[in-house]
């Protein structure tokens, strides 16, 4: 019995001891950079755009991609027949617009002045100018839009709406139209648990 209890210990002790491993300096050198300095998915070593917005969309090398964000104002004003002066009821309609210049400081607007086909070439001409003229001067008078943001452009009856020979014809035709855009860039952002589908 002591013989088979020698012998299973001898067993168990060589089990137990492990060869010995020659350790010799073989390790290799990491040759890129594959941390991701700024935290947007993309290794250091590929990284083309190392300052990218956090939180947006990147291709492969690491670059966000921007929207552009597009927004419009538009202004119709009708006027009486031989006549500049502004209706009341319009103004609220000029101070959107002069709002709207507020907001987006990159905007410049030109007021066109039309008429209807009545009256000579010259005196609708003249017309046009005193309409386009008069929005502008409560533009800049009472909602405070520096003029050299704002212009003023008299086309007589060179733009037509309705060529009919008509009154609702003629009062379409005498305007004043202004439009505005302007444009701005954001980063296109990653979709998370929160965003809101489109």
């Amino acid at each position: 019995m002591k013989y088979i209890i020698v012998l299973i210990s001898s067993f168990l002790l060589m089990a137990c001891t492990t060869p010995i491993v020659d350790m010799a300096d073989n390790t290799q050198i990491q040759l890129q950079d594959l941390s991701d300095a700024d935290n947007d998915g993309v290794i250091t070593s590929r990284e083309k755009c190392p300052a990218s917005f956090a939180g947006s969309k990147v291709d492969n090398y690491g670059c966000g991609a921007d929207i552009i964000n597009k927004v419009r104002q538009e202004l119709k004003v009708n006027f009486a027949s031989n006549s500049a002066v502004v209706s009341k009821r319009y103004f609220g309609d000029i101070e959107a617009l002069a709002n709207f210049m507020k907001k987006h400081l990159d905007t410049e607007v030109v007021i066109e002045g039309h008429t209807s086909k009545l009256g000579s070439k010259s005196l609708n001409m003249r017309l046009s100018q005193e309409r386009a003229q008069a929005v502008m001067n409560i533009l800049v008078n009472n909602f405070g839009i520096a003029t050299s943001r704002v212009s003023a452009v008299g086309y007589g009856f060179e733009r037509i709406l309705d060529d009919g020979n008509t009154k609702s014809a003629h009062a379409k035709n005498r305007r004043i139209v202004a439009e505005l855009t302007s444009e701005s860039t954001t980063k296109d952002m990653k979709w998370n648990i929160y965003s809101v589908d489109k």
